[in-house]
């Protein structure tokens, strides 16, 4: 019997806390969101891309969750793959609730308001998956600030965006607080990627051109301070337990300085970002993941490689 505190399976995972595998891109396990339900109301932490609202509509149809509960859309930044449907799953929840808010900070919904520089970054890179990004009415935003107490609707316990930027400058945390107990971290991408199912190993993070690892390596050690009974990953699924949830966020940090160099080492042999990207699929993507290899593999380290050739001023972003 495995006794691993991985889980990648959709369920409760707290009392309130409920993990969603929205099989982004038809592919299980490559993207979870997270709903935090209440007697009162539900919020929703990232939604994924406009082609993922139909997974997540259904799921909710089929728990018998009415859509005029939902209260919140919470991004946790503003890429295509967290939160590139919100304005999709927003438009179609305000119908049967016209109260709905995407409850973020002003700099994200900056980004998502403008976010023709991202799509056409991302589809350079990922082409037909990023689906569509449209703007919403300012309205349908409620501005927060970062690291404040922020009052859901029936729910007693404590919830704030925890400031993670890194990742992206505007990446945030949304996190439970039992008084002192931090209950549940949603890290998205702050703490790495998580693709192995039994192992508490790592991939990077570092998407251009925003990312900026020494900011990324104090918001991980943020989040370590915490002290999180459980996590759950964008890619994806849920650590559980404190044990292995400090396993998981210590080894990402540990991973961070191991694919910097990398990724640097490498570059240098050949000057060529092709010649990193072969050289970490071969010797570190299968034995990090158990996911079967697919074609966006390498689309995902080609992205991550760029992230840290561009913070390593090897690289100009393009």
């Amino acid at each position: 019997m495995s006794t691993t505190p991985i889980i990648t399976a959709s369920g409760k995972i707290t009392s309130e806390i409920y993990h969603l595998d929205i099989k982004q891109y038809n592919m299980p396990r490559s993207c979870s969101i997270f709903l935090l339900m209440t007697p009162e109301s539900v919020v929703i932490m990232d939604v994924g891309t406009s082609d993922d609202v139909n997974s997540i509509l259904e799921f909710m149809k089929n728990i018998n969750l009415p859509l005029k509960k939902v209260k919140y859309l919470v991004p946790s930044h503003h890429h295509f793959d967290h939160f590139g449907g919100g304005w999709k799953l927003w438009e179609t929840i305000r119908k049967n609730n016209p109260e709905i808010k995407i409850l973020t900070t002003e700099k994200t919904k900056r980004l998502l308001q403008d976010p023709n520089d991202h799509i056409n970054r991302a589809k350079r890179t990922f082409g037909v998956y990023v689906g569509i990004m449209e703007p919403v009415p300012d309205e349908a935003y409620e501005i927060v600030g970062t690291d404040e107490p922020i009052q859901i609707p029936g729910f007693e316990k404590g919830f704030k965006l925890i400031a993670t930027p890194g990742h992206t400058s505007d990446h945030v945390c949304p996190t439970v607080f039992n008084d002192d107990i931090t209950e549940f971290v949603y890290l998205s991408e702050c703490a790495g990627g998580l693709l192995h199912s039994q192992k508490l190993i790592t991939l990077p993070s570092s998407m251009p051109p925003e990312f900026d690892f020494n900011t990324y390596i104090q918001s991980l050690q943020k989040i370590i301070d915490l002290k999180p009974l459980n996590t759950g990953y964008a890619h994806a699924g849920v650590v559980r337990g404190q044990d292995g949830v400090m396993q998981a966020l210590k080894e990402n940090i540990e991973y961070s300085f191991y694919f910097r160099d990398f990724v640097k080492s490498n570059f240098l042999k050949q000057g060529e970002t092709r010649y990193v990207v072969e050289q970490f699929i071969k010797r570190e993507m299968e034995k990090r993941s158990d996911i079967p290899y697919n074609e966006l593999y390498t689309n995902y380290v080609v992205a991550v490689v760029y992230g840290q050739l561009i913070d390593l001023g090897l690289k100009e972003p393009k």
